[in-house]
């Protein structure tokens, strides 16, 4: 649906792209043959055909116009096409990363002129630049800011000017307050006469912020040194920073009862450095890898290292479980928040760190091509290394092919925000059509003509709000009605935003600032920040988002008018979790067990939400739930791999049972349920994440480790 009101528009607001939609329509099967190709932005539109009606597309559009169908048919490879398209009319140069280099930074900059290292999660370039500053016999002086160090980073930067000695302020956006600071004294240094010594420099690191000053910026040289990426690049790193005594630490004499102290020690050290690599390189898959994207680093790896040889030296046999422990728990487990990557973890550190791996022929996938070659000196490893592919198979994850797809497809996003962020605020009205005024007007108008009115108890039907026999009200009608305070707050401020903006576009009232972002998320179609401050989690555009809104509002009002659905659709509930918490609650009270004793037992069943007549006898039944990186089997009645190229599936109508003292059965597994596929949210202070509902279970034929590593999880709304 979306990529067709996205062709819509096209076909509406830009003349080249007239009577799109009429020629797919007439020629869908070459139109379907063009978009479900592997290369899209390679290959030529569909041409004319015998037919009067029919235009050859690829003739009549320019190659960036074609791009604008990449984004509506397969935005995934949306930076390919882009990149592509740079490449032919700019040169190669402009998405060829130059080599980086600190001589030819250093010719290009003066005393007055700072050398700014933007850096990436993994890049550090201090030992870089210290070996630069004595190859070139300079005094490096450096200050890592942070609180406190304002002054200390002043001092330094007043000493060296005068010396010449180079100054290096180190980690600038962890000291917001200074930014000023630093402003100042860089227009010192560029006033006329200003005393700089001829040979000061000054060097600074950040990560993007948006508070580091832009006149630095302006007058200094920027350089960014990205961390290798790759499993290929992580395991050569990692190796070059092992030497010789690190690897030959035992003798030929020295054994356990499996086998030599040497060989244990070898293979555990590459199994040691795949581990370190896998879990670097899941960070690319976003959500479908880790929750959360975690800073592991090389120390992590050097502590892990340095307590594995402990081990094995003191040890008479291989502690497997310590070993697990204290690398998997603690060094690398430290920096996790979410139980979920915990679990991920600890199952993805088990793969590397077993007995099994002490064989030549353990293999780290299914495919076979990744395994701890045999023992020998680290050259021999360093070699096997270099014949690694640069390619990496989503399998040496344990992921599913369509994992490449999400993380294409994340790519395409984050560069259309970043597109969207930087788009001038000002843009001319040209060739007739509305001017962005114009459009935000009618959007407002559109948005307010078909706002539901509030949702109030008044019209509430006889079944809706009901009192147990005890007295007690019923659990989910106290669920329903925190569900109509929250949404009928959700439209009374958009009421009220949507008013405002008209008046202030009018020029009848101030446009404030919550109002201007509220404009420019119009224009870019996003949720205004004023909607989604008392609105629930969603990650959909802005008019995907309101059409499903409306869905909201008519499933709580038919609630409300017609009493308890016989299935409730979980993507309607503002607060998912207190639904749960109600489901409990009632089964507690019609059966007077102890809530706290209860858990969810689930039955997915062979009906669709518009098919269930009747409600169960206790539980609930509940449709709307997604399927993400698996899908339901409805012939086998087990958890499959996802389709290609369909990464998310609808799962049938599933039945919620509480039950006292429940227990995951045998060949079950639990799979997580998110509000958004996002995953990551706010962590309680219980250890759950605010994004996470409770986790389901559905039988699998597979080891439950299988879906841990494809990030088997269940959403309940979609990103379109």
């Amino acid at each position: 649906q979306q990529q067709w009101e996205l062709l819509d528009a096209l076909n509406r607001a830009v003349p080249c792209y007239k009577g799109i939609l009429d020629d797919i329509k007439n020629r869908g099967e070459q139109w379907k043959d063009w978009v479900l190709g592997d290369s899209p932005h390679e290959s030529p539109l569909p041409a004319s055909d015998a037919s009067p009606e029919s235009r050859d597309w690829e003739a009549s559009l320019a190659p960036f116009q074609r791009i604008l169908l990449i984004r509506c048919f397969r935005e995934e490879k949306l930076l390919f096409a882009l990149t592509q398209y740079v490449r032919v009319r700019m040169g190669s140069h402009y998405v060829e990363p130059p080599p980086f280099s600190l001589e030819r930074a250093m010719a290009d900059s003066s005393p007055s002129t700072p050398i700014v290292f933007i850096l990436s999660p993994g890049s550090d370039p201090m030992n870089m630049l210290q070996a630069f500053a004595n190859t070139n016999n300079k005094v490096l002086q450096y200050v890592s800011l942070g609180q406190g160090q304002g002054e200390n980073a002043k001092r330094l930067i007043e000493t060296c000017r005068k010396t010449g000695d180079w100054a290096m302020l180190q980690n600038c956006h962890l000291s917001k307050t200074f930014m000023p600071e630093l402003e100042i004294q860089m227009g010192y240094l560029l006033q006329p006469g200003a005393a700089v010594h001829a040979n000061f420099r000054l060097w600074l690191t950040s990560m993007p912020t948006d508070f580091f000053p832009v006149f630095v910026l302006q007058n200094s040289i920027k350089l960014t040194n990205e961390a290798p990426t790759g499993l290929k690049a992580n395991m050569i790193r990692c190796f070059n920073e092992i030497t010789d005594a690190d690897f030959e630490v035992f003798t030929k004499g020295e054994k356990f009862t499996e086998c030599s102290k040497e060989h244990a020690y070898k293979k555990l050290i590459y199994g040691l450095c795949f581990f370190h690599s896998v879990v670097l390189e899941r960070k690319k898959f976003g959500p479908l890898g880790w929750n959360v994207r975690y800073e592991w680093n090389d120390t992590d790896f050097h502590v892990s290292k340095q307590w594995l040889r402990l081990f094995l030296e003191e040890q008479a046999q291989i502690p497997w479980d310590s070993l697990e422990y204290i690398i998997g728990q603690i060094n690398y487990g430290g920096r996790v928040t979410d139980p979920q990557d915990r679990g991920t973890l600890m199952t993805i550190l088990r793969i590397y760190l077993n007995r099994n791996i002490l064989m030549d022929g353990y293999s780290f996938s299914q495919s076979g091509k990744y395994r701890a070659p045999p023992i020998g000196a680290l050259d021999t490893f360093r070699s096997v290394l270099q014949e690694m592919s640069l390619i990496d198979d989503p399998e040496v994850f344990g992921m599913h092919e369509n994992a490449n797809l999400r993380y294409q497809l994340q790519v395409s996003e984050l560069l259309m925000n970043t597109v969207l962020s930087i788009q001038p605020r000002l843009i001319g009205k040209k060739g007739g059509g509305p001017s962005p005024e114009e459009q935000v007007m009618q959007k407002c108008i559109d948005f307010e003509s078909s706002l539901p009115t509030n949702i109030s108890k008044e019209e509430a039907g006889p079944t809706a709000f009901t009192t147990l026999p005890n007295g007690l009200p019923n659990s989910l009608s106290t669920v329903l009605s925190h569900e109509l305070v929250k949404y009928n707050k959700l439209l009374a401020r958009m009421r009220w935003s949507l008013m405002e903006l008209q008046k202030a576009l009018k020029g009848l009232t101030v446009l404030s600032e919550d109002l201007d972002k509220m404009y420019q998320s119009f224009l870019n179609d996003q949720v205004p920040s004023l909607w989604s401050a008392v609105g629930y989690a969603s990650l959909k555009a802005l008019g995907s988002w309101y059409r499903e809104f409306l869905q909201k509002i008519h499933f709580i009002r038919t609630w409300v008018q017609k009493g308890e659905p016989n299935s409730f659709w979980i993507t309607g509930f503002f607060n998912p979790s207190a639904f749960m918490t109600g489901c409990l609650q009632a089964f507690a009270r019609a059966e007077g067990v102890s809530v706290d004793k209860l858990g969810f037992s689930f039955a997915v069943l062979d009906l669709e939400g518009d098919e269930v007549v009747h409600q169960p006898h206790r539980g609930c039944y509940i449709h709307g739930i997604f399927t993400d990186a698996w899908r339901w089997d409805k012939t086998a009645k087990v958890m499959v791999d996802s389709l290609p190229g369909e990464p998310y599936a609808t799962l049938p109508v599933v039945h919620f049972l509480p039950e006292a003292m429940h227990k995951t059965p045998p060949n079950f597994h639990r799979i997580p349920m998110y509000r958004t596929t996002i995953r990551a949210g706010v962590i309680s202070s219980l250890g759950a994440s605010s994004n996470y509902v409770l986790s389901i279970e559905a039988p699998t034929d597979k080891d439950p480790d299988y879906w841990v590593l494809k990030g088997a999880a269940s959403v309940i709304a979609l990103n379109a």
